[in-house]
């Protein structure tokens, strides 16, 4: 049975896409903006976690009914899914554009991080952005990373060759993009930024890339976990 959840608590399922959820629920709980969460629940054992923010829906499931789900999503429609691969085929969704997922665990050892100039970062990843990082319009970009950095539930990173972005929540954190401007590549910048974040960050900590920047992520000691996809509605 999938029932809408109205309470604080999650239960804790280690993958991107929980972890997409729980970062939207931490940083938005209380405002307008907080996503719908809907759990689905079998024999009292929670066996997916469906969340919405605008037209977007994440799915974590687990042996589940996913029959239900599927007339589920059909009923409140969606505009993309994102969620792990075996789970859209389980869906049914044929050829979806697929990321790997790689994690590792940081050990904290700063708190306090500057808010930047959020259209120098914006301009900094977007200079960079040549495929694995999907950035949305400022516009929208901007009121949801300045939430976010004023709630502590996200570290942005600016330098004078590139920047970096991750969301956390008390399960972990997702790394959104670290970005070098082309002519400075090859440097090891990207791995300086890299540390950097990863300074502030505590526990799991995961991205979502292309096969190409992947090796980036290994060199630096995250490992393959799983395959995520994007479905287009």
């Amino acid at each position: 049975m999938i029932s809408l959840e109205t309470g604080d608590a999650l239960p804790f399922v280690p993958k991107i896409s929980f972890l997409q959820t729980a970062c939207a629920k931490e940083a938005f709980k209380g405002s307008a903006l907080a996503p719908d969460i809907w759990v689905q629940r079998i024999h009292g054992r929670t066996t997916a976690v469906i969340s919405r923010l605008g037209g977007r829906l994440n799915i974590t499931a687990q042996n589940a009914d996913f029959e239900e789900i599927k007339e589920f999503i059909n009923v409140i429609g969606f505009s993309e899914i994102f969620c792990e691969k075996e789970v859209a085929a389980l869906l049914g969704f044929n050829s979806p554009h697929e990321f790997t997922v790689l994690k590792r665990l940081s050990q904290k050892s700063a708190d306090f991080c500057n808010i930047p100039p959020l259209y120098d970062l914006y301009t900094a990843l977007k200079r960079g952005e040549d495929g694995e990082i999907d950035l949305p319009d400022f516009e929208v970009f901007a009121p949801d990373l300045s939430h976010r950095l004023r709630h502590g539930s996200a570290v942005a990173i600016l330098k004078s060759f590139g920047g970096a972005v991750s969301f956390s929540c008390d399960f972990g954190s997702i790394i959104n993009g670290i970005s070098v401007k082309k002519e400075e590549r090859g440097k090891g910048l990207g791995s300086l930024l890299l540390d950097d974040l990863l300074k502030y960050l505590e526990g799991e900590v995961f991205v979502c890339t292309d096969e190409k920047t992947s090796t980036f992520y290994i060199k630096n000691g995250f490992e393959v976990c799983d395959t995520a996809v994007i479905i287009r509605g």
